[in-house]
């Protein structure tokens, strides 16, 4: 018993000793991603933000984080999304088109776009193959580069010298659904097009734009504004906040109504702030009169009490001067 309980010590400590000697390095770099950020793109050039869709689970092209490592002379880059990885589909090659344009494709692409201080890298991933490029070289890496658990996609390989050093990267997740047999001609695409995608990190927040229904209103008159904003910039959801010009509360709703009290000029405001806090903004004008038949001069009940009046006066100084003059 005794002897067990010496052996049991040693594992232990063999196990500490282990555990400490390998070392587990950090991200180099981190780029994170906020969720709910999927892009919807059709033939029709309609654009949005998506979060469900009966073709594909949208959570596994959700971008959460990417990562990249230099650990020795290997490269790590790792891809993590808000579901689970997708294995759906062939990658696109575009050899494949035959003459008559009847090629259909549908499948689940993952890309990473590295570069260093020496290289430009290239990294494809789609249904357990991934295709590499470096050099102007394309070829695929072996099973053994590129690993997929759950939510993430590891991919790995040798760094090309060792003073190589991290510049940038971004990071794509698209799933492409196309169908070429309907293509007539140049500017005769009638064949499907469905496109959804997310990318990290997103551009600075922009596009932004703010306007009313019209540049002149009246008072008292429900007047609607509309807000939109570049949804492929930086990160949602957006907060939007309109101010009118007039001092009155201010409003949270991407597309207000608001009336104003009183005829003037006045500048209106939209600021849309996104997820990460950054700000952008975007005014407009518009005049406010006064209602038809209701502007400054006196309304007909007093024109009608100050004439009483003057007939008033008027008869009175007619008998002050037959009075006077009798």
């Amino acid at each position: 018993m005794k002897f067990k309980n010496q052996w049991i010590i040693i594992m232990i400590i063999s196990s500490l000793f282990v555990a400490t000697a390998v070392s587990v390095e950090a991200a180099d770099e981190i780029i994170t991603d906020g969720t709910g950020d999927v892009i919807s793109t059709d033939a029709n050039g309609n654009i949005g933000i998506i979060t469900y869709s009966p073709e594909i689970d949208v959570n596994g092209l959700d971008i959460k984080e990417a990562t990249y490592t230099l650990q020795g002379n290997t490269i790590a880059l790792t891809l993590q999304v808000k579901g689970s990885i997708l294995d759906h589909g062939k990658f696109f090659d575009e050899s494949q088109i035959d003459e008559n344009f009847t090629y259909k494709w549908d499948f689940v692409s993952y890309q990473f776009i590295l570069a260093t201080s020496v290289e430009d890298y290239t990294i494809i991933y789609t249904n357990k193959t991934c295709n590499f490029t470096s050099n102007l070289i394309t070829y695929d890496l072996p099973s053994s580069n590129f690993s997929v658990i759950g939510d993430t996609l590891t991919v790995t390989f040798p760094s090309t010298i060792a003073i190589e050093k991290y510049e940038s990267l971004d990071v794509q997740s698209v799933f492409s659904k196309i169908d070429l047999s309907g293509y007539l001609g140049e500017g005769d695409f009638e064949g499907t097009f469905f496109m959804i995608a997310d990318t990290a990190p997103n551009p600075e927040l922009a596009g932004v734009n703010a306007e009313s229904e019209t540049k002149v209103g009246t008072v008292g008159e429900t007047i609607k504004f509309n807000g939109t904003v570049d949804i492929s910039t930086g990160q949602p959801r957006y907060i939007f906040n309109w101010t009118f010009g007039d001092g009155s509360s201010i409003s949270d709703t991407q597309n207000p109504t608001h009336a104003y009290t009183k005829a003037g000029n006045y500048t209106y405001n939209l600021t849309v702030t996104d997820h990460t806090g950054v700000m952008e903004s975007a005014s407009g004008y518009i005049n406010i009169i006064q209602k038809e038949g209701s502007g400054s001069g006196s309304s007909p009940p007093m024109l009608l009490f100050f004439a009483i009046i003057l007939i008033i006066i008027v008869i009175a100084v007619i008998v002050i001067i037959w009075i006077i003059r009798r």
